[in-house]
């Protein structure tokens, strides 16, 4: 191939990713009501189960409640007018990019795998369940762990 039909070809790849993009936002914003009480502000909720995990855990370590939280204090600022209805759509693509990262990573290894040998792309078989099962546990981990301190 030439290098414009490279061109074409990873810009056809390119807008298939943004179009499951779009559609994984278009899902997010029409439970974003969902989406935000219960997963983006979960953690502010003393039920969250991060924190029950952590009070369990300092109560079965002998250290008391030092590990436990209560309901923790949240308070939004909007400096612009639109910020809510700003934020609201970044929740959605952030969150469809989230929800339609294997089909993501799934187009980018259909535009790089041509280029390896046979050898390469045999050491590769599950490289997509690979990667997206840790970029959602890489989420997870940001989610559950890193969103309480």
């Amino acid at each position: 191939m030439s290098f414009i039909d490279h061109l074409e070809d990873l810009r056809w790849h390119v807008i298939r990713s943004v179009i499951a993009i779009l559609i994984g936002a278009v899902a997010v914003f029409i439970y974003s009501d969902f989406v935000i009480n219960r997963i983006v502000m979960g953690p502010a909720h003393s039920d969250f189960v991060s924190y029950k995990w952590f009070c369990n855990l300092g109560h079965s370590l002998g250290i008391g409640e030092t590990l436990c939280f209560g309901t923790v204090p949240v308070s939004f600022l909007s400096t612009t007018m639109t910020g809510q209805f700003i934020a609201s759509f970044t929740v959605a693509f952030v969150g469809g990019f989230i929800v339609a990262f294997p089909y993501v990573f799934w187009e980018f290894w259909r535009f790089v795998k041509p280029a390896l040998s046979q050898n390469e792309i045999k050491k590769t078989r599950g490289v997509i369940f690979w990667v997206s099962l840790l970029f959602f546990m890489g989420v997870a981990f940001g989610y559950f762990i890193l969103r309480r301190s």
